[in-house]
């Protein structure tokens, strides 16, 4: 499942933000805005994690929205955009892979300031050498 949203990661950093990336198994351990969205698959639900930088959430706004998110409600928005669009493209994805194919939830935002939740399997992202975005499996 991870390998699955790592690829609609990549996809959405380079379409949406027209940035390369990196994916590492490692990050920075840094305080960051989380968001969580349940993964469904084979009857079975996975709680994924995801983690953002505040600049990777400003060059999300900058594209989405043409202007830098300096208020609560866009930046809560946009946690939660982001990790919908990442996870609905990631079911897509999955949908070619037989047995892989699975449904998501609500995305819900859990706060700012999070630390990274590091057991189980995750990845961090990174543009030019910047750690911007990390999902965690526990």
């Amino acid at each position: 499942m991870i390998d699955v949203l790592s690829k609609a990661t990549h996809n959405f950093i380079e379409h949406q933000l027209r940035e390369a990336s990196t994916e590492e198994q490692q990050c920075d351990a840094q305080k960051m805005y989380q968001a969580d969205i349940d993964l469904i698959c084979s009857g079975e639900t996975k709680k994924a994690h995801f983690y953002y930088t505040n600049d990777f959430i400003q060059a999300v706004s900058m594209a989405m929205l043409f202007e830098e998110a300096s208020d609560d409600e866009t930046i809560i928005d946009l946690v939660n955009e982001t990790t919908n669009l990442i996870a609905g493209s990631a079911k897509i994805l999955a949908s070619d892979i037989p047995d892989r194919s699975f449904d998501i939830g609500i995305p819900k935002f859990q706060g700012k300031d999070q630390s990274l939740n590091t057991d189980g399997t995750y990845r961090a992202f990174y543009i030019n050498n910047k750690m911007m975005l990390t999902i965690s499996l526990p």
